[in-house]
């Protein structure tokens, strides 16, 4: 009996807040001051966890689709070390998919790590580098690093990965963010355009990050932030998403010789018009889809446009990693494949009742023509990878 007072004075109190900037919560900034969204949030009171979308009666196809219709080029995946390959490798077979390119291949011991565990299958797992930002402060840093990135590339890396570190977390020691387009990061970019090897850079996150927490933001609808606030910018020091954008784009324009795929459609998948200029304007510029089947699966008719006007220029990718089952793939199957309509996104976070945190809505199918499946399910990846690459797929699919 306790327990259900107790729930009906949280449903209650949850349902009640200030008329102003209606369910948000009041910001306390300090003498003017901005501090971080933990502080700014020092009063939080957590409100009831979302449940997942209810299933639906309505009645429209539903394919049953078990793996990809072509040996797929997973460009973006957290495969972490590869400490259980043999796992990995049995799904992919299930699921159709030929490759997958880790993200988390790093430098140094725990590359050669990476590289040994994948060395068995057969060239089917993929290690990207990272950027050892040690010491970014001392002066011959920009070239140590390059040196670095250099042996990466020697020992088997296969292109460069970018965290969103980079400009949201790493600072030098005056306190300051290195942005992507700053100048110390040059000879970086420069070791990936000698090499011609990609660079896979992830820039901010999406624009409801940087918005209060409350009903009005789309991912508190969804279930984020009914706990904490955690992962929410608002109010912090954090720069502006718009300012992180504008300096990848930046960075896109300086370098004109190196390879970019910017992640998770450039980092702007609510904003395909936005993209669409950017893809105009740098021919050095590609993208991959990962972790945004909730944005583009929700706006089919523009996203099918985007995708048969730039076929050439995006990427298969997931953000997947090695805890994902095959219900975690299928959807990409579906979004890509088939006219399904209303149907769940792969959700990339879950709430503790099982809600996807990333978009409380369905996504519909693309249903893309044969011909533009293939480049994007692999032919865009292997002609930015290494040729090694290319031939193992050739070999083994062709």
């Amino acid at each position: 009996m306790s327990r259900y007072i107790f729930l009906i004075v949280l449903l209650l109190t949850a349902g009640c807040g200030p008329s102003k900037d209606e369910g948000q919560v009041p910001r306390d900034t300090g003498a003017g001051k901005e501090k971080p969204a933990r502080d700014v949030y020092a009063d939080f009171k957590p409100t009831p966890e979302q449940y997942p979308i209810p299933e639906s009666v309505l009645k429209v196809t539903r394919t049953d689709i078990k793996k990809a219709k072509y040996p797929a080029v997973d460009i973006h995946f957290h495969g972490r070390d590869w400490a259980d390959a043999e796992k990995q490798l049995a799904l992919m077979d299930e699921l159709g998919v030929a490759m997958i390119a880790n993200m988390d291949g790093y430098f140094g011991e725990r590359l050669e790590t990476a590289m040994r565990n994948a060395a068995s299958s057969n060239g089917r797992l993929i290690n990207f580098a990272r950027v050892d930002w040690e010491g970014i402060d001392d002066p011959d840093w920009p070239e140590r690093a390059a040196a670095d990135l250099a042996e990466s590339y020697r020992v088997g890396a296969a292109a460069l990965k970018i965290s969103k570190n980079l400009g949201m977390s790493l600072k030098y020691a005056d306190g300051r963010y290195v942005m992507p387009d700053d100048p110390r990061l040059d000879r970086i970019w420069e070791t990936c355009a000698r090499s011609g090897l990609p660079v896979m850079i992830h820039t901010a996150d999406p624009p409801a990050r940087w918005q209060p927490i409350g009903p009005n933001n789309e991912r508190y609808e969804a279930g984020m932030w009914r706990s904490s606030p955690d992962g929410n910018y608002y109010g912090s020091d954090l720069p502006h998403y718009t300012e992180l954008l504008a300096a990848q784009e930046r960075l896109y324009a300086r370098h004109p010789n190196t390879i970019f795929i910017g992640a998770h459609v450039t980092s702007r998948g609510w904003d395909l018009a936005e993209v669409s200029r950017l893809l105009d304007t740098y021919p050095n510029l590609y993208v991959d889809m990962n972790a945004r089947l909730q944005e583009l699966g929700r706006q089919p008719y523009t996203a099918r446009r985007f995708f048969l006007k730039y076929q050439d220029r995006i990427l298969f990718g997931t953000d997947g990693n090695p805890t994902r089952e095959a219900d975690f793939w299928i959807p990409h199957w579906r979004f890509l494949e088939t006219d399904d309509e209303y149907f769940n996104h792969p959700a990339q976070m879950r709430g503790p009742l099982g809600a996807g945190l990333q978009g409380r809505w369905m996504i519909y199918g693309v249903f893309l023509p044969d011909g533009v499946l293939r480049k994007i399910y692999y032919a865009n990846a292997l002609k930015l990878l290494p040729d090694r690459v290319r031939d193992r797929y050739q070999s083994l699919y062709q």
